[in-house]
């Protein structure tokens, strides 16, 4: 597959836009992925092609998806930890066919339907403060949703967690367990500084999550024994 992008020539690709586009957003996207990471800094780091010639194959793995933004991000955290373009590849592929990058983003909008009802469950009184704000759907989760925290957390930090959440346990569903986790832990900011719609979603999107891996394991199994108890 690496081969077929490989042997296009500049003749070809001037008539195949597709292949232009999907190749200029990689190129900037590889650009500003994770640079600040040792693994991926420096002008010339070979690494950074790496992540560009997995990506422009992938392309042509799945040639309906192509290329969408977000990817890079799923895909850095993968290459860094298998350091093998080959095998990076393949776990990116497996990852690929859990997400929910199709065209209609159908897959994410039943997501955000489904952590919103599951923090209706939980926490009532927030889900009511969200809904009377215009969040009640939680479009703001987006992000987290799609590219599975990789913006919101440390790198270090989504290794652990997409560690976990790669085993399927204790849930497949998992990380929205972990997006009621770190909603709990914005919710006191958010009510107390009443929060409308705009400031939730800023302080979502520009601002990192007050959210510790490290004191999870007890936050989620509070949450999901609160799940538990109102589910039955």
């Amino acid at each position: 597959m690496k081969l077929q992008w490989k042997s296009i020539s500049e003749e070809q690709e001037r008539r195949n836009s597709r292949l232009r586009d999907n190749r200029s957003l990689i190129e900037k996207d590889v650009n500003r992925t994770d640079r600040t990471n040792r693994f991926y800094e420096g002008p010339n780091n070979p690494t950074l092609t790496l992540l560009h010639d997995i990506l422009m194959t992938y392309c042509m793995y799945d040639f309906d998806l192509g290329y969408v933004q977000g990817m890079s991000d799923l895909l850095s955290p993968i290459l860094y930890v298998m350091e093998n373009e080959v095998d990076a590849f393949w776990c990116f592929v497996s990852f690929m066919d859990q997400m929910n990058f199709e065209e209609q983003m159908q897959g994410m909008k039943t997501q955000l339907i489904q952590l919103s009802t599951l923090l209706r469950l939980l926490d009532l009184a927030f889900w009511n403060y969200l809904e009377s704000q215009d969040s009640g759907y939680l479009y703001f989760c987006f992000r987290w949703l799609l590219i599975r925290f990789k913006r919101e957390l440390s790198f270090h930090d989504v290794l652990r967690l997409w560690e976990v959440m790669w085993t399927g346990l204790p849930c497949q569903n998992f990380h929205l367990l972990v997006c009621c986790a770190i909603l709990d832990s914005e919710k006191q900011k958010i009510m107390e500084e009443n929060y409308g719609f705009n400031e939730i979603l800023k302080v979502k999107q520009d601002q990192p999550v007050s959210f510790s891996i490290s004191g999870a394991p007890s936050q989620l199994q509070h949450i999901s024994f609160s799940y538990l108890e109102t589910a039955s």
